[in-house]
């Protein structure tokens, strides 16, 4: 008995846990809780956060070389056969002769310390400005990121919502066409209606099932794609919050202040960069001076005793400085920077054309959101409209006023007439987006 509480506790233990564990995984969002979970584990943000830091050790590095530099170096050589040279015989009263003569030790071993510091080089100085402005680019590049993942998932997220509508209308109609296929099954067991008729309802609904499972499977589809732009694991479930995009359908976006967006301030810091990289170019001209020294010790034996203390090690000191003045170099530097130069002009009419572009987009925004709120409130009549007729046509049905053909006809309208309304809102929603992107505003979606 106590074996089977301890198993039936531990299993219940492990249930409880796979619980829990489901309850984490589990996701209802809205548009704004989608957005803050994608700015927190958007791969896209996680890599520019990395480029952010791999930016700054690229300054550490630039610094590291104007600071001293000191590496240690040993040396041990064995000479079987020493070097031997010529001495004219006349050092022993043998003129007109030469005698070989072999220098050296058999054994020698060396120890040497070398350092140098940097004094004055121009071409650094302008390197590690431009190392420290790298850092302020790849600062402008997450945010440049952070915005295009919320311009991408809201877009996405509209996408879904889309889908969702459509379900839902198809949803309710099939609801519909459920009931209109018992009524007409009724009137044909009562020889009411034909047997073509009762059969041209059971198509319309198996034509509406099979429409409503492939928007079903889109809508799933959509929402991994959503997962993947927010960074959520695919084996973790997602659900949307129910939609409200039909609601403070206005133009309060248009009355946002401009700011100019970060496109245009990444091209200018890219700009910048390429002046300094022109600089550094030029500073190639002007002379560099560096201090260096160098402490050897050095012994020379027949055998191998360098251990022994009693025995000599020979010091060698070395201390000056190092000036280095760039005289002729075949006008290379002379074409890098002409390179340079055309990379300045380059960006500059990128400049231009990135600026035009976002004002065109802006323009084409703004137009779009006007006529789509004008599109939303006539799709809105439609449908109420559209749903007025399919209400009376029902009910003529019913009383054997109007056929069969009417009434499929008005279901279709009323169809029709909700898919168009839920359309035109998307539309004004990502006409809506476009606007925030061209002002510079796209935080504020999750503010």
């Amino acid at each position: 008995m106590k074996v089977k509480r301890i198993s039936w506790f531990f299993s219940l233990t492990l249930f409880s846990w796979g619980m829990a564990f489901a309850q984490e995984t589990e996701h209802t969002m809205g548009l704004k809780e989608m957005l803050r979970y994608g700015l927190d584990n958007s791969i896209a943000i996680r890599q520019s956060v990395l480029d952010q830091q791999q930016a700054e050790y690229q300054v550490g590095e630039v610094k590291s070389s104007g600071l001293p530099q000191v590496s240690g170096e040993g040396q041990f050589q064995n000479f079987p056969n020493r070097p031997t040279q010529l001495l004219p015989g006349e050092i022993v009263n043998q003129p007109g002769t030469q005698i070989p003569v072999q220098f050296g030790t058999d054994y020698t071993m060396s120890g040497t310390i070398k350092a140098s510091q940097l004094i004055y080089n121009h071409q650094f100085l302008t390197g590690l400005r431009a190392a420290k402005s790298s850092t302020e680019l790849y600062s402008l590049l997450k945010i440049k990121t952070e915005e295009d993942v919320i311009y991408q998932v809201s877009n996405a997220y509209y996408q879904a919502l889309q889908l969702q509508a459509q379900v839902h209308v198809l949803d309710s109609n099939m609801n519909m066409l459920s009931q209109l296929t018992e009524l007409t099954r009724l009137q044909y067991e009562s020889d009411m209606v034909t047997k073509t008729d009762y059969s041209r309802v059971v198509v319309n609904k198996t034509n509406l099932s099979t429409q409503l499972q492939s928007l079903r499977t889109s809508y799933e589809q959509q929402k991994n794609y959503l997962k993947v732009l927010i960074g959520m694991p695919m084996e973790e479930n997602l659900e949307l919050q129910p939609s409200s995009t039909d609601n403070d359908i206005t133009l309060a976006s248009l009355q946002n202040q401009k700011q100019d967006p970060v496109e245009l301030e990444i091209l200018e810091k890219q700009k910048a960069l390429n002046v300094l990289n022109k600089k550094s170019i030029q500073a190639g001209y002007v002379p560099s001076l560096a201090f260096f020294g160098q402490q050897q010790w050095q012994a020379q034996r027949n055998e191998f005793n360098f251990f022994d203390s009693s025995q000599p090690w020979f010091q060698q000191t070395v201390i000056g400085l190092q000036l280095q003045v760039p005289i002729f170099d075949g006008l290379q530097k002379h074409y890098k920077m002409q390179q340079s130069k055309i990379e300045i002009d380059k960006l500059s009419l990128q400049q231009t054309n990135t600026k035009r572009q976002l004002d065109m987009q802006f323009e084409n925004a703004r137009e779009q959101l006007t006529n789509s709120l004008a599109s939303v409130e006539a799709q809105r009549e439609n449908r109420e409209l559209a749903h007025e007729v399919y209400d009376q046509t029902q009910l003529l049905y019913k009383e054997q006023v109007a056929g069969l053909t009417e009434l499929l006809d008005a279901e279709r309208a009323y169809r029709e007439a909700q898919t168009n309304y839920y359309n035109e809102v998307i539309k004004f929603r990502r006409a809506e987006l476009d606007v925030l992107k061209a002002q510079g505003q796209l935080k504020t979606i999750i503010n």
